[in-house]
């Protein structure tokens, strides 16, 4: 199962590996839960489910809750896919070793993941006519959530088309930011409708209102070198 110490230890491992990379100090495990620092200071302690546990004045300092929703969002991601790398099967094809597991497949594309010293790392990959081999491999490092997408698309799960790229969401929230400032006669239900379609840009990429912040510096710069 995985609650057990194997499976414990293993994630708590590999989720500290992902926190240091993003600037956060992961102390020993005590009482089963694993201490999170950032900025010198306490934050949380995630959980082996891929959780947290936190106390109010933990998040009073200015950004310690913006550091606490990135850190239990690496933790959630985190156990997601170590919750497969556990139990995944190995994925034997010439050319591979036993280490890659396969962790999804459908129309002759896989999902790979292939722990290393320095954490997971996800491929996609195409069997090739004989069912034998791989190739076409798209890497992903340890971006999960991109693996996870390019399978979809690759695989025919999800059609390309239906899929946004980050810019052209920036772009999609940029305009309904300027719609809410510059339009006098915007109905409030029509107000609430843009709003609730930034809220969910704003879920998908939390950094999305900063991008959309240096898009528009960008265009009133290109503007002033017009004049």
């Amino acid at each position: 199962m995985k609650s057990d110490e194997e499976y414990r230890d293993k994630y708590y491992k590999e989720v500290a590996l992902r926190l240091a990379r993003k600037g956060y100090a992961v102390k020993e495990q005590k009482d089963g839960l694993l201490p999170v620092e950032w900025n010198g200071a306490s934050l949380c302690r995630i959980t082996a489910g891929g959780g947290a546990q936190y106390r109010d004045e933990e998040l009073e300092p200015d950004g310690a809750a913006k550091a606490f929703y990135k850190a239990t969002d690496i933790a959630a991601v985190t156990a997601e896919y170590m919750s497969l790398m556990y139990i995944a099967k190995p994925l034997v094809a010439i050319g591979l070793d036993g280490s890659y597991r396969l962790l999804a497949q459908f129309n002759d594309t896989v999902l790979a993941g292939h722990p290393t010293g320095q954490g997971t790392e996800f491929i996609t990959w195409e069997w090739d006519y004989q069912h034998t081999g791989m190739w076409q491999g798209h890497y992903f490092g340890d971006n999960y959530p991109g693996a996870k997408q390019d399978f979809a698309t690759r695989s025919g799960l999800i059609p390309q088309a239906l899929l946004f790229k980050k810019e052209e969401l920036a772009a999609i929230y940029h305009c309904c930011q300027k719609t809410r400032e510059l339009d006098d006669e915007l109905a409030f239900d029509g107000e609430q409708r843009i709003v609730k379609v930034q809220e969910h840009i704003e879920k998908l990429f939390p950094s999305i209102r900063e991008q959309a912040k240096e898009m528009e510096a960008q265009q009133e710069k290109r503007f002033e070198m017009t004049m």
